[in-house]
């Protein structure tokens, strides 16, 4: 077992070996960052006990959270739940559904009552991943609804991204309370392909 400033010049060596790495994933050489993050990781693995620290913003009592400020939260966390389907369709090579298919999709969604204005942390991303995935020359992600598409109220994915996903994809990494709250006419719940 190392100590914890072998551990911190180990990770600090690695980094320094890996910048493209290191930048992708905003990562620093900073020693004492470093530290930050290892004690965090340590605390979040059970390996250290939670620091003891007074209450603060950061740390409130979950009663003393206003009701929007938790449901922006609650959202929030659904999102970064959508994204990951997303992400994981990406990391797999990103390919899309035939055109057609995603038309049938995208019909189905705008008729659908859960086809709802996106928050901003819905929108922005899958925005960018879209504008990412359409750099290739070869894609061109676009349905005749996209126009009245919106982002998903279930899941909180933008469904102009989301008609182009492989079902496969959807289903391996959606949460089943998640998949509960699609309507029964949803091609997700339907499982259509």
């Amino acid at each position: 077992m190392i100590g914890e400033s072998a551990s911190i010049d180990a990770i600090r060596k690695h980094r320094l070996a890996n910048p493209a790495i290191a930048a992708k994933h905003n990562l620093s050489t900073d020693p004492a960052q470093i530290q930050k993050e290892l004690i965090a990781f340590q605390q979040a693995r059970g390996a250290l006990p939670p620091y003891q620290v007074t209450a603060s913003f950061f740390v409130p009592a979950r009663s003393n959270l206003p009701a929007r400020v938790s449901a922006a939260a609650a959202g929030i966390k659904r999102a970064a739940q959508g994204t990951a389907v997303v992400l994981d369709w990406l990391s797999s090579g990103g390919a899309p559904v035939a055109q057609e298919l995603a038309n049938q999709r995208a019909a189905i969604c705008v008729a659908c009552p859960k086809n709802v204005d996106g928050s901003w942390y819905t929108t922005a991303p899958a925005a960018l991943i879209k504008s990412t995935l359409e750099a290739r020359k070869d894609l061109k992600l676009e349905t005749p609804s996209d126009t009245t598409l919106k982002s998903c109220d279930a899941c909180k994915c933008l469904n102009r991204l989301k008609v182009w996903c492989p079902l496969s994809h959807i289903v391996a990494k959606t949460r089943p309370e998640i998949m509960a709250e699609f309507p029964p006419a949803c091609w997700i719940a339907r499982r259509d392909q």
